[in-house]
């Protein structure tokens, strides 16, 4: 009786034990993830937080449609996906990025968490179909990004920005105007000329992301394709040799960009879509020539392929097609905007938890949600020209991504939590 006993309690000890491991263990866990947030890479909460809201942006389609929700999710949906998902990986990679480029202080933890809170109150708004509010709210978070990120760059930087960057300013200064007159709009539109508001629409939900795409595109992507880099230059405090040329070279393609969604708003649309193909085009051709590097690369660079591929065919279409713009326009943003945000979201997980290795690699997570949005853009794209099924093919196009998503979430997403060691 007393061996039973005694085996009796040190059984029950030692599962106690392994409880108490097991439960600080998970406390270490999450103290960690929490200290590589705080350790200024911001990516590790907003790209997380930016997958479940654009998840929830998607998903108003279905749930419309199918009688779940009595709100038309055509504004609620827009700005859920620009100022909510979309916003969330900008901030999430220039809050990482750019410090680490110009050696400036990184986002201090409360910053992290300010922008996270912000991004839950606009979805929140929108939601709720304040969009009056929500804009502010996100005039507001604009403002407060371009004066943290400014103020390191002045202040403390020790080299200079890869000279492709003036495109981000561009974009947030677009992103900035748009939503400044959409605000103003709602309280009185006829305060405004029409063009004015149409220009606002087109700068808030294509120029905010366009703009940065090239710029920062110039600088990351011909690294997934094994190309030399035309925005490398040695550190330094002043201008090296061939900075002022390349910045140059940028300004003109992001001002042909710009120039088209000036004709566009003046309801000169097959110019205006032609004008942002040429400048789109010319400056990718250059800066990113993807086409000679058709082969190879891994998953990461054929995701990437198709989501330039799509920017580019976007306008083209366009402007070929332009009473079918707002049709065409979801070749943009599904499988060139949002699919190019989960390909490069990978590779900053990937690089900053140690498994760098993995860039060239077949990763099925990545296939798999690479072709189911693809289905979606396909789907969605293909409906306006089927109205008796038009609404039920929009929900299909929304599970569709809706899975994409969830399987690149499910196998990508969990390394935000480990560390790079290298």
């Amino acid at each position: 009786m007393n061996v039973a006993t005694s085996l009796s309690e040190a059984s029950g000890s030692t599962a106690r034990h392994c409880r108490k491991t097991n439960r600080t263990a998970r406390l270490v866990a999450e103290d960690s993830y929490w200290r590589l947030v705080a350790s200024g890479e911001p990516f590790r909460l907003l790209f997380p937080l930016g997958t479940l809201i654009g998840l929830y942006g998607v998903l108003h389609w279905p749930f419309y449609i199918w009688h779940f929700s009595p709100s038309y999710p055509g504004t609620i949906h827009a700005r859920i996906m620009i100022e909510g998902f979309l916003t969330a990986f900008v901030i999430g990679f220039l809050g990482t990025a750019l410090p680490r480029l110009l050696d400036v202080p990184r986002f201090q933890f409360c910053e992290t968490i300010g922008f996270a809170a912000g991004l839950i109150c606009i979805t929140l708004l929108h939601a709720t179909e304040q969009t009056f509010w929500g804009d502010q709210l996100f005039l507001f978070m604009l403002g407060a990004l371009s004066m943290l990120l400014g103020t390191r760059a002045f202040l403390f930087r020790k080299d200079n920005p890869p000279p492709g960057f003036v495109l981000v300013l561009l974009g947030l200064c677009s992103a900035i105007f748009g939503v400044s007159v959409q605000i103003v709009a709602g309280a009185s539109a006829a305060a405004l000329p029409e063009w004015t508001i149409t220009l606002s629409r087109l700068l808030l939900y294509q120029g905010y992301l366009i703009f940065p795409i090239m710029g920062i595109g110039a600088f990351l992507l011909p690294r997934f394709f094994g190309l030399s880099n035309r925005q490398s230059f040695p550190e330094s405090l002043t201008l090296p040799p061939g900075w002022k040329a390349s910045a140059a070279f940028a300004i003109f393609c992001g001002v042909t960009v710009l120039v088209g969604f000036v004709l566009e708003a003046l309801r000169f649309e097959h110019l205006g879509n032609a004008f942002r193909a040429l400048g789109i085009v010319i400056y990718f051709v250059r800066e990113v020539p993807f086409h000679k590097a058709m082969r190879g690369g891994g998953s990461l660079a054929l995701g990437l392929r198709v989501a330039l591929l799509s920017l580019e065919m976007a306008y083209v279409l366009m402007a070929i097609w332009p009473e079918r713009r707002f049709t065409l326009v979801h070749l943009l943003f599904i499988s060139g905007f949002a699919l190019l945000t989960f390909i490069i979201a990978t590779r900053v997980i990937l690089g900053h938890s140690g498994q760098s290795a993995k860039f060239y690699f077949t990763l099925w997570p990545v296939l798999i949600m690479v072709v189911l949005v693809l289905l979606a853009m396909a789907t969605r794209v293909s409906a306006d020209w089927m109205p008796a099924v038009q609404l039920s093919h929009y929900a299909y196009a929304s599970i569709s991504f809706t899975v994409g998503v969830l399987i690149w979430g499910i196998f990508v997403l969990p390394s935000v939590r480990l560390k790079d060691d290298e």
